[in-house]
């Protein structure tokens, strides 16, 4: 893009998919240098820690109307799960090294070295992206950097000539893997059969069965397939940029515009009196990055965020309108009777299309400004490679509430067969629209920081040392959410003569969050390198990296309530004295405090290997052991009930969690053609150590030792084909009224019985995969180019208990097909599902095996076609500095065992998304 990145991707071709890479696109005295954050840089060649990084050039490839979406797959180290919802709320979920805490799994995320959520940003203003994963580098977070650090740098003014550069995409986004369900007379039938396998008269008649079947009476014996009415084919959207960066004697600059809107899938929308009930999003990110030459000895950097949304839904949360969806049978009332009323009954009130049309609608805004200052002073006056500096950021954000929402009417209709008569029956009436505003949420977040750099240098020694104090304060609209933390931070990075390394750190943290009387603490760190390619035995033209690496180190976490530590006390009614029967109110006690409330302590080991040759391949590969502890669990497993109240948590947790994380690229250009090809693999398994564990008499019921979110249920070795059966067979079943068809258990401990003692541990963690991989390709030729990026997970596991999917007819649920056509019937007897039942099944739908499915996966994330108009034709605009058109697709396609619904997506809920991009790039 400009000399500056040419330079960096051609002294760290691994700059992409590596565990110890530079991580800014920034150079100093011609040397690649990353941040660590905390205003402390390396040497990219010198780094001991565990960094990986992706820059704005590998990110560009991306859908781009969720900043968090875009990093699938990009980062070693880091796992990236899609979320539900629309294209706009869908922002992933993000694991840096997996799980390592029975509480907060979240990584601190810092935007331009402030904590700063991702999802404030539009793609277009971020730089690069790295995951801090060692002591090393999260220590200097102290007590919150356990869960690992992600840095996000915005774009800044460059060296070259000013250039402006606009950009339009028309974004269509399209629902994957709708839940299929039967019509209104396969339900009908359905429904009966249930009835029939429960013992109780069937619901419908042989001649309303036909009724359905036939559709003479569609208003009274409907079939609305309500995913089709509800749900159009696809949303659609615009994303437009606007900026310009550049630089003058004293300043240079970046400052861009972004507009995104969406349209949702929702239909119908504007059945309303000049209002729409679409979920329809837009947003505006205004940004302003200056760097500000004050003095030959002085430099500022001014950096301004201000972002506007806008969010439109239906009167009814997006949440419930699913849950209708997925709940309401084809036959359970048309859309609106012959007498042009909502159809519903007592039994099925949720119309789904009336809860998109009916009850009004809802809007939200969001405004934010993020401000931040950086003043950096040369002090070399005073000490020659000293320099110092001041930064402070204010950043607010306020959300506004528009509700204008009613309540639909709704009647029920009768038709009998055989007089013809027709009964309507009202079970409520139309409302009028309700208007309320209210503020829903003001948060101020103010940050300080005051550094002071030592870089010195004499024969082979070089020495870069850093001394830092910073506090951060965030206080929120209600009582006790405020929060603050301080650190003090020390930090030193030593090499001779360019091959021996040293870093060393120390910071002291504190948290408001923890008792006044014990709220600091202290995380050191040691990391040591060695470049072994630097030494004479070793010294090759074709070698152009060969380094060891290993850190050990403590950081902490303590994202915890406010006041754990304190004993609380509230109003409590039932208080009788003497003989009155009247209980008077008075004050009881609520909440014991947590004695001794500490932060959790995470001992982090890594060590690890950098390969580079040719000037094309790269490889590094790391292992890593992080042994958590102090981590806050339940206490009331160790004090009887008798107490009364609940018992406050302890800090007796300890979880293990190590692993291997290994990545390549291959970079070359053979003539006019460029390609690329790169990959990166993770494993990464946690264990329980101690968590304050209940009694439990067998050691397979025992979560400890076990990982985190481990399912856990009954192992499936059958379905009972008969009574006989179930007669005969010497072990019983007690987990409710058993039939055939219902499924058969294994006895685990070999009572005779099947109760809560034969429970196991069922499949992989349920939350985060313990493999996560990628591979990347990509070609261009002279102009013309293709990128392609596959994800996927392995040993993960989800369990299966989506309403009407997986658990029909319960509930007045519908049926999907899939459960229909497998499930076990006297007609069906191989059918691999258990029978249908209407009164519920606590013996078949329970966790057990046969819902503990296989969630691994492997996904088409990106996929990206484009041209890019050749430099003479350029030229003979006389305007144009470059010209791009693409087309991109996100989420193409899915290879996995359970086929009918997205891995990442089991609930009834919004669908994910296949995402498609076409737009152009243009710069002047």
């Amino acid at each position: 893009m400009n000399k500056k990145i040419n330079i960096i991707l051609a002294s760290v071709l691994c700059s992409f998919n590596l565990m110890a890479q530079v991580d800014t696109l920034t150079i100093h005295k011609d040397k690649v240098v990353i941040d660590y954050g905390r205003n402390i840089t390396h040497d990219a060649r010198e780094v001991t820690g565990a960094v990986s990084t992706a820059t704005s050039d590998k990110l560009s490839h991306k859908n781009s109307i969720n900043a968090t979406n875009q990093l699938f797959g990009m980062l070693p180290g880091l796992q990236v799960l899609q979320n539900t919802g629309a294209v706009w709320e869908d922002g992933a979920t993000m694991y840096v090294r997996g799980m390592g805490t029975l509480n907060s799994k979240s990584p601190l995320v810092l935007v331009d070295g402030f904590e700063r959520s991702l999802k404030e940003l539009s793609s277009e203003e971020i730089e690069s992206v790295s995951v801090l994963k060692d002591a090393v580098a999260t220590s200097l977070y102290g007590i919150r950097g356990a869960n690992g650090v992600i840095l996000v740098k915005t774009k800044r003014g460059s060296l070259t000539s000013p250039q402006i550069n606009f950009s339009y995409e028309f974004n269509m986004a399209t629902p994957k893997r709708l839940p299929d369900f039967v019509d209104g007379y396969t339900y009908a039938s359905a429904l009966n059969e249930a009835m029939k396998n429960d013992g109780s008269m069937p619901r419908y008649s042989s001649a309303e069965l036909d009724a359905f079947k036939n559709q003479t009476n569609p208003l009274f014996y409907p079939n609305v397939d309500w995913v089709d009415e509800t749900l159009r084919g696809a949303s659609y959207g615009d994303n437009i940029t606007f900026s310009a960066r550049g630089s003058g004697k004293f300043v240079s600059y970046y400052t861009m515009l972004n507009f995104l809107d969406n349209r949702g899938i929702l239909q119908p929308t504007g059945d309303n009196d000049g209002y729409s009930t679409q979920l329809k999003y837009s947003k505006l990110n205004v940004r302003t990055n200056l760097d500000i030459t004050a003095s030959p000895t002085t430099t500022v950097q001014l950096n301004l965020l201000g972002n506007f949304s806008e969010h439109n839904r239906p009167g009814t949360e997006v949440g419930d309108i699913f849950t209708a969806i997925y709940q309401v049978p084809a036959g359970a009332f048309p859309i609106k009777t012959e007498r042009g009323i909502w159809g519903g009954t007592t039994t099925y009130g949720n119309n789904p299309v009336a809860n998109i049309s009916g009850k009004g609608y809802a809007r939200s805004q969001t405004r934010a400004l993020f401000a931040d200052i950086h003043l950096k002073q040369d002090l070399a006056a005073l000490l020659p490679g000293l320099t110092g500096g001041i930064k402070v950021a204010l950043d607010n954000t306020a959300a506004y509430w528009d509700s204008n929402t009613k309540s639909f009417g709704y009647e029920s209709a009768v038709l009998d067969l055989e007089t013809g008569e027709k009964e309507f029956k009202t079970h409520a009436n139309e409302g009028t629209l309700s208007y309320s505003k209210s503020v829903g949420s003001v948060t101020t977040h103010f940050n300080f920081e005051a550094y002071a750099n030592l870089t010195r240098q004499w024969g082979k020694h070089d020495l870069n040392a850093t001394f830092m104090y910073s506090m951060d304060k965030i206080k929120s609209k209600g009582r006790n959410t405020g929060r603050a933390f301080m650190d003090v931070i020390g930090q030193a990075h030593y090499a001779y003569n360019n091959r021996y390394l040293v870093d060393l750190s120390l910071s002291g943290s504190a948290s408001s969050i923890l008792d006044p009387d014990d709220r600091w603490g202290i995380f050191p760190a040691i990391g040591a390198g060695w470049i072994l390619s630097e030494e004479s035995f070793l010294k090759n033209d074709w070698l152009n990296l060969l380094k060891l690496r290993a850190s050990y180190g403590i950081s902490g976490r303590a994202d915890y309530d406010v006041n754990l530590f304190q004993d609380i006390y509230g109003s409590g009614g039932s208080y009788f004295f003497k003989n009155t029967p009247t209980s008077i109110s008075g004050m009881k006690l609520t909440q014991l405090g947590v004695e001794g409330l500490t932060y959790e302590k995470s001992h982090k080991l890594n060590v690890g290997v950098d390969f580079k040759a040719w000037n094309k391949f790269s490889l590094a590969i790391d292992a890593f052991y992080d042994h958590r502890t102090d981590i806050l669990v339940s206490g009331s497993n160790a004090v009887s009930g008798i107490l009364g109240l609940a018992v406050p948590k302890v800090n007796d947790g300890v979880v293990d969690n190590k692993g291997v994380e290994i990545a390549l690229n291959w970079d070359d250009k053979i003539s006019n053609f460029t390609y690329h090809v790169g990959g990166q693999f993770s494993f990464v398994r946690n264990e329980i150590i101690e968590q304050n564990e209940e009694y439990r008499p067998y050691d397979y019921l025992k979560r400890t030792g076990g990982s985190l979110n481990q399912l856990f249920g009954y192992e499936v070795v059958g379905i009972y084909q008969s009574q006989e059966e179930i007669d005969n067979r010497e072990v019983k079943q007690y987990l409710g009224d058993v039939r055939p068809g219902d499924l058969m258990f294994k006895d685990q401990n070999g009572d005779n019985r099947i109760d809560d003692y034969d429970q196991v541990a069922l499949g992989y963690n349920s939350t985060c995969p313990e493999i996560y991989y990628s591979f990347d390709l990509g070609a261009e030729y002279k102009g013309l180019g293709v990128y392609a990026l596959f994800q996927g997970t392995g040993n993960y596991s989800k369990l299966l208990d989506t309403r009407s999917i997986y658990r029909p007819i319960v509930g007045n649920n519908t049926i999907s097909t899939y459960y229909y056509e497998n499930r076990w019937s006297e007609t069906n007897p191989n059918g691999t599902l258990p029978r249908l039942t209407y009164s519920g099944s606590d013996n078949n739908y329970n966790n057990n095996s046969l819902w503990v499915a296989d969630a691994s996966f492997l996904k088409l994330r990106t996929l990206e076609m484009y041209y890019k108009l050749p430099e003479k034709l350029l030229k003979k605009t006389g305007f144009l500095g470059g010209a791009k058109i693409f087309a991109r697709a996100h989420d193409l396609f899915c290879i996995d065992g359970i086929d009918i619904r997205d891995p990442e997506a089991i609930g009834a809920s919004h669908p994910t998304m296949t995402q498609y991009a076409f737009g152009f790039n243009l710069s002047f």
